[in-house]
């Protein structure tokens, strides 16, 4: 139980410092117009153009909706980076391309994550059950069997946290490196910088995460 409390605390700190963070620094620069008067859809668009991916799609989304969709080769900004000019939101747009330039370049780490995904929304949905059922079956061999599985399916999870990172980190300087290389001003690359940096700290946060939940899991296994 000890144990377990301990597991909890350390994972509600890490998610709600992460958290904490991440609103303050996309609402402090939300507030700091840019210089070029770009918008972050207009960023986007101009970044695909310079990288020779201009067939990538610029969509408007809802509040907090940004993503790169490989199934439809297409950008999502949210509303508060698709028609507005401040660094927040050209430094959500150019991340998001990014990731449209890995999947143009065929990114490895990217295709393995895609690869990944069937088999991770599979254990997702499933390895709290196969866990807990196995957990309730006690030390008979199916029981045990149970737990495994169910340690082998949120593994699984994990590793995709684990890989989520590279793709999120080259992202990120994919897209500083294009801020850079058209001549926004430091303040602003600055500004950019402290968003994406803020952001990646929210998967390196699930990654610790899974890897606290997964330490827990072979705990109480052990003691079953």
């Amino acid at each position: 139980m000890g144990f377990y409390m301990f597991t909890m605390f350390i994972t509600l700190v890490i998610g709600g410092s992460a958290s904490l963070y991440v609103n303050h620094m996309l609402k402090k620069y939300s507030n700091v117009p840019t210089t070029t008067g770009l918008t972050g859809s207009q960023m986007a668009r101009r970044m695909t153009l310079d990288k020779g991916i201009s067939q990538v799609g610029i969509l408007p989304g809802g509040p907090n909706v940004d993503h790169f969709d490989p199934r439809t080769n297409s950008v999502t900004l949210g509303t508060e980076a698709y028609n507005v000019p401040s660094v927040t939101a050209i430094a959500t747009a150019v991340h998001e391309v990014g990731h449209a330039c890995q999947y143009a370049e065929g990114y490895t780490f990217m295709k393995l994550r895609s690869a990944m995904v069937p088999v991770v929304n599979l254990a997702s949905n499933g390895w709290m059950i196969v866990f807990f059922i196995g957990l309730a079956m006690g030390a008979s061999g199916m029981g045990t069997a149970m737990v495994k599985l169910g340690i082998i399916m949120f593994a699984a999870v994990l590793v995709f946290h684990l890989v989520t990172l590279p793709v999120e980190f080259d992202a990120s300087r994919r897209g500083l490196a294009y801020l850079q290389q058209i001549g926004v001003n430091q303040t602003e690359l600055q500004g950019a910088h402290g968003v994406l940096r803020a952001c990646a700290l929210t998967y390196v946060a699930a990654a610790l995460t899974a890897l606290l939940q997964l330490l827990y899991m072979l705990a109480i296994s052990r003691d079953n």
